[in-house]
C-alpha cells in the first residue's frame, strides 16, 4: 500500500498541472467582448443581464449572449430557416483556429436582424443578433461575422 502513495501522488500532480490556470469561458464578461470602435462608436453603456450584454453602436444594436449549449443544435435552427454556415478567423498566429459559425439575417421593413452562433469549444457558443437600419442583408451578415470573430478573439484562453 506505502509503494502506492507516490504513484497516485504523481498522477494526481499531473492531472491538476495539465488544467489552465485563469478566467474561463463560464467566467467571461459578455460585456468585455465587444469594444466601442468595433462597429462605429458606443452611444452609451453596455447593459447586462445574466450571460448577455446590449450593445448600443452609432448605426446598429448587438445583444451577445454566452451559451452553454451544443453547436449544432443552434446552428440547425438557423440553417433550417435559412440561415448559411461560414468560419471566422480564431486568430491564433501559425494556426489554424478558425472557428464555425452559422448566421441568418432577415429584412423587415428596412431594418436587417442578423442572428449567428459561434462555436468557441464543444458546448460552449457565442450568440449574436445584431440590428440595423438597412436594406442590405449582406453588409449586416458581414459586420456580424466581424463582431463574432472580435469578440471570439476576446474570450479568455
Amino acid at each position: 500500500m506505502i509503494r502506492l502513495v507516490p504513484v497516485l501522488l504523481l498522477a494526481l500532480t499531473a492531472c491538476s498541472t495539465g488544467q489552465p490556470s485563469g478566467p474561463k469561458f463560464e467566467d467571461a464578461d459578455p460585456c468585455a467582448l465587444l469594444a466601442s470602435g468595433d462597429a462605429g462608436q458606443l452611444s452609451g453603456s453596455p447593459t447586462r443581464t445574466d450571460r448577455s450584454c446590449d450593445f448600443p453602436f452609432d448605426s446598429l444594436t448587438v445583444r451577445l449572449t454566452l451559451l452553454s449549449a451544443k453547436y449544432a443544435d443552434e446552428s440547425q435552427k438557423l440553417l433550417s430557416d435559412g440561415g448559411y454556415g461560414g468560419v471566422i478567423d480564431g486568430g491564433q498566429v501559425g494556426e489554424s483556429d478558425d472557428r464555425p459559425v452559422t448566421s441568418k439575417c432577415v429584412d423587415s421593413s428596412g431594418e436587417v436582424t442578423c442572428d449567428a452562433v459561434v462555436e468557441v469549444r464543444d458546448g460552449q457558443l457565442i450568440g449574436l443578433k445584431v440590428l440595423q437600419r438597412s436594406h442590405d442583408l449582406n453588409v449586416v451578415g458581414q459586420v456580424t461575422q466581424g463582431l463574432a470573430a472580435k469578440a471570439f478573439g476576446r474570450l479568455p484562453k
